[in-house]
């Protein structure tokens, strides 16, 4: 269901931007002027080909967007879950929940969650030494990343 959602969400958000940028050309182009109206833009049957495509985008989009990676932490995830939460924080990340064995994440920017149409949303399930991370792939793999580095750079402190 949530895949659905973001679908369609992804699909409306790239309907909004193709018609915002054509709609910027239509505004400063002769045609207006000449008196073609903005449909006129378009090659007749043209519209049906462009939402099949946006359609498709938009189906696509959130399989290559989202993305669930495993997160190895040595000692656990709850070892190390304050290193986890001050990472977040200093990504800009608040936690939203917290139940046994999950925790997730959202951003602190109103701004940031609209721009990412509320899909900002990263969450760590996690089991024994092995932690589930989930969300979107190029915070996720930036936040993995940090996360690892800064457990790295804890245990060579206690060496």
């Amino acid at each position: 269901m949530r895949y659905l959602v973001r679908a369609l969400k992804y699909l409306i958000y790239f309907a909004i931007i193709f018609f915002l940028i054509v709609g910027i050309v239509y505004l400063f182009s002769a045609q207006k002027m000449a008196g073609i109206p903005f449909s006129g833009l378009f090659k007749e049957g043209s519209l049906p080909k462009i939402a099949l495509f946006f359609v498709a985008v938009a189906a696509i989009y959130p399989k290559l967007s989202f993305y669930k990676k495993d997160l190895l932490l040595d000692g656990g995830f709850t070892k190390h879950a304050e290193l986890v939460d001050e990472v977040m924080n200093n990504l800009d990340y608040v936690r939203e929940t917290e139940a046994p064995g999950k925790v997730t994440y959202i951003r602190k920017s109103g701004y940031a969650r609209l721009t990412r149409m509320y899909e900002d949303r990263i969450t760590f399930d996690f089991e024994g030494d092995a932690a589930t991370v989930e969300g979107y792939r190029k915070d996720l793999l930036r936040i993995i990343s940090l996360i690892n580095y800064r457990v790295r750079q804890a245990a060579r402190e206690e060496e």
